[in-house]
């Protein structure tokens, strides 16, 4: 079956997770661009399931036709109405380049059809390009009440070379839209919180879980704990034994006042998760040795109030790289051989836009550790991983980025 997946904000970091989530294949990768990806599976997805889990996709849909001339009547095919009681709604997001110049004259002519077959329609537009998440799931475009088409093309210079024959249209329909009621509630509801040391976003938490490879059998820690976004979001993704440090009393207070709204949130009875409140560097005192399978942490990313001058920042980097080294070094005693280790580097931004990034060699040196390219075999110049062979996640206006470290051995 062939599968789309409407890509966030970050399409490297989105399509990295999708890889490996479903262990892509470059051979499975029909369309990729910055807004969306087209997969051949063999079998069929648990869509419902597989949007809670990416963090980084939009929507999920199904392809059903691939055209080289788009047409009414092939959009009209998609529309399978079940209940003709009141309006049927219907949507049409374009993911290609510019705006579909003909988007008004297929709404009308589907309109049309619907009419002949004696089914009342509203077209449901929206102010951006394409119709958003919220626009899909209030005008209930994802039920027996509606639809939202997806077209999809590669014409333009930016189009992705070998993924997709020139000038094709991908036409399919949405399955599922990303549970952003859901996440805010994750975000915002929960009774432990800590403004001013940050907030971890779960749906980046759920990323950074999604890029270890690994598995709900699998032993996670989490070092650096803070509010514990990282272990609420792996015990919603069905891990069974977690462990969770931090030097802060504070933050494990919050931390199990989150674990155990979750339970409640996630109607999660048997969750296995220890709690220790230790420095990192005692680490491997209290963990047993090459015992844990892999290590997701945002570490402290420095102070929230720092001047901006590049000397400040610089001091700061320095002291950043002397934790992070202590760190790298109790991980590598705590585990596996096969372990995997993804952690987010801070990025300070000097008051002229320039962006300071933590010295690999000072943090790695002594350890066997090595960054992971996990997106290596995919030759794509829509995937742009930094110079250092990580991903960047960050926007214009704030004063520290996210560098998400993939570590193993």
């Amino acid at each position: 079956m062939k599968y789309f997946f409407i890509l966030g904000n970050n399409p490297t970091l989105s399509f990295a997770e999708i890889a490996s989530v479903l262990n892509l294949k470059p051979e499975q990768i029909l369309f990729l661009s910055e807004e969306s990806l087209i997969v051949d599976i063999e079998d069929s997805l648990e869509v419902e399931k597989l949007i809670r889990r990416l963090g980084g996709t939009i929507k999920i849909g199904e392809i059903k036709f691939q055209v080289s001339d788009l047409k009414y009547q092939k959009l009209v095919e998609l529309i399978e109405v079940k209940n003709s009681e009141g309006k049927f709604n219907f949507g049409i997001s374009y993911y290609g380049k510019n705006k579909l110049k003909n988007e008004k004259s297929l709404a009308m002519e589907i309109k049309r059809t619907l009419k002949e077959d004696d089914v009342s329609s509203r077209w449901v537009t929206s102010k951006e390009k394409t119709l958003s998440s919220v626009v899909v799931e209030q005008n209930k475009l994802i039920t027996d009440k509606g639809i939202e088409i997806v077209i999809m093309n590669n014409y333009g210079p930016s189009s992705p070379k070998g993924f997709a024959e020139a000038g094709q249209f991908y036409i399919g329909k949405t399955l599922v839209v990303q549970p952003f009621k859901e996440l805010s509630k994750r975000d915002y509801g929960r009774p432990g919180r800590d403004d001013k040391s940050g907030m971890l976003p779960p749906k980046l938490a759920q990323i950074m879980l999604n890029l270890t490879g690994g598995n709900s059998k699998d032993i996670l820690l989490d070092p650096f704990c803070g509010s514990g976004t990282i272990l609420t979001e792996a015990m919603l993704m069905s891990y069974e034994k977690l462990i969770g440090c931090d030097k802060s009393e504070k933050a494990i207070t919050d931390t199990k006042k989150n674990i155990e709204w979750t339970k409640e949130y996630g109607q999660l009875s048997d969750v296995n998760c220890q709690m220790f409140q230790i420095d990192v560097s005692s680490l491997s005192g209290k963990i047993k040795l090459s015992s844990v399978d892999a290590i997701v942490t945002e570490p402290y990313l420095g102070p929230s109030r720092i001047r901006r001058d590049r000397n400040s920042i610089e001091k700061v980097v320095k002291e950043l790289e002397q934790l992070y080294h202590q760190a790298i070094l109790q991980f590598e005693k705590v585990l596996k051989p096969s372990g995997r280790i993804v952690m987010i580097w801070p990025v300070l931004i000097v008051d002229n836009n320039e962006k300071i990034y933590l010295n690999t060699r000072n943090i790695l040196k002594g350890s066997s550790f090595q960054k992971i390219n996990s997106i290596e075999e995919f030759k794509n110049k829509t995937l742009q991983l930094t110079n250092r062979q990580t991903f960047l996640y960050g926007r214009e206006a704030q004063q520290v980025w996210r560098e998400i470290v993939v570590l193993g051995k």
